[in-house]
């Protein structure tokens, strides 16, 4: 799978809905993950100038550097375009045939500006095109609208956004295609925060459908319509503010997945979800923030041919900043996910991540990062994915940035479930795979 990391230099502050409807189309972005981000229960930066409590190298402001955006009759519009040109050693983790290939992403954004209710919407397209594998190019795109009616002290929320894009067979627990699966998610979400001084509850409730799309198995269609299902889901998240350093958390939060076209013959999928959350957010006062989400899922299944199973969670991550110019930044998760190929499911993924940025002018941005996801299937099995890269970002105006990245991944593991169906349907196997890509990004 290729996946180019855009990271803003700069954050506006204001009473748009922006940020809400980013928060909710992140938190939908399927591909194999369906635990929320640690980022949507707790802000992921403090905007800042300089060395100030919180601030790291990539939210630092930077006026010089950051796109104003348009002012149009009350809302902030910022269109953005990205080219990227890349070199995939191996973008199928199959064949080992290396392409060259580009990137165009085009996105733009408006948010309200307004005192009192917001109003947010966003539309994004990307294309990818490999010069000499045409069969997998493929366009992704996305449309998102959120919006807050303010009622006493906030604001009810509703949101809803649309994606349709590629999957390929080097992601962890999808079946080994040869050719993109085009996959859409459509989902809707309201909720509403009731605060009682430093108290707030926020029940929230949402429907996500997900639809997959035909996976290319040794040359042969394979239709993955059996991994369709509907989602409903229900939520309470209570905060705590202890002070301006941080607050606690607590998340209580239920899933029905229903599954529509199930395979004959191939136990059902359809499941309950529990999730029971615990967590610390805590800007010390020298260099350290920590947050932690910790506590217990439990998935039952509708099948007795899947047993109940409950796993500990946790979403954590600890920012180290020791100057002004450099942040450290690690992150560990884990969490049951969706079965994503037929005769499982599901899988337990654990992730860590660990980044480092320097910032070794004011508009030149270094930093390594590497990563680590270990799956291991309920039905038996596991998979390691190992990532390691390293980025360089020059600024060079308001509205022009140069990036180049390199990332090398390296996947172990091979998984084969057995099916009536699909008697040997292979999910993304060992491989290597090396990406190198120069990307200019717009920005107005």
């Amino acid at each position: 799978m290729l996946f180019f990391r855009f990271r803003h230099c700069s954050r506006r502050r204001s009473g748009s809905a922006l940020p809400l409807l980013a928060g909710f189309v992140l938190t939908a972005w399927p591909m194999a993950l369906r635990a929320q981000s640690i980022d949507t229960y707790f802000p992921s930066g403090v905007g800042g100038y300089d060395e100030q409590l919180g601030v790291t190298v990539q939210s630092r402001a930077r006026p010089l550097y950051a796109a104003p955006g348009i002012n149009l009759d009350g809302f902030n519009i910022q269109p953005k375009l990205d080219q990227s040109l890349f070199y995939n050693s191996n973008p199928i983790g199959t064949s080992g045939q290396g392409t060259w290939g580009s990137s165009t992403t085009a996105s733009v954004t408006a948010g309200s500006l307004w005192s009192r209710n917001s109003l947010g919407l966003s539309l994004g397209v990307d294309t990818f095109r490999y010069f000499s594998l045409p069969t997998l190019n493929h366009t992704n795109w996305n449309i998102g609208v959120g919006g807050g009616y303010t009622i006493g002290d906030s604001q009810l929320v509703l949101a809803y956004s649309h994606q349709s894009y590629a999957q390929l067979g080097t992601s962890l627990g999808t079946v080994q295609t040869q050719t993109p699966i085009l996959d859409a998610i459509d989902s809707a979400q309201l909720s509403y925060t009731f605060n009682f001084s430093r108290f707030s509850v926020t029940p929230d409730v949402s429907a996500t459908s997900y639809r997959f799309g035909t996976a290319t198995v040794l040359g042969i269609p394979l239709n993955q319509q059996y991994l369709d299902r509907n989602a409903l889901a229900a939520g309470v998240t209570t905060r705590y503010a202890m002070s301006d350093e941080g607050g606690l958390l607590l998340v209580v939060r239920g899933v029905d997945s229903t599954y529509t076209n199930p395979q004959p013959g191939v136990p059902s999928n359809d499941s309950k979800n529990f999730l029971l959350l615990a967590g610390l957010d805590y800007q010390a006062k020298g260099v350290w923030r920590y947050r932690l989400l910790a506590g217990v899922e439990m998935s039952t299944f509708a099948a007795a041919q899947y047993t109940t199973n409950t796993s500990p969670t946790v979403q954590a991550s600890v920012i180290w900043t020791p100057t002004g110019t450099v942040t450290l930044t690690g992150t560990l998760t884990r969490s049951v996910q969706a079965p994503q190929s037929a005769g499982t499911n599901g899988f337990v993924l654990t992730s860590a991540n660990l980044i480092a940025d320097y910032e070794f002018r004011r508009n030149i941005l270094l930093q390594a990062r590497g990563g680590l996801q270990y799956a291991q299937y309920l039905q038996g099995g596991a998979q390691t994915n190992f990532t390691l890269g390293a980025g360089v970002s020059w600024l060079l105006n308001r509205n022009l940035r140069l990036s180049l990245d390199y990332d090398t991944t390296v996947q172990s593991g091979t998984t084969t479930f057995s099916t009536p169906i699909n008697p040997n349907t292979l999910v993304s196997g060992q491989y290597n795979q090396s990406l190198l890509a120069l990307t200019l990004h717009v920005a107005f």
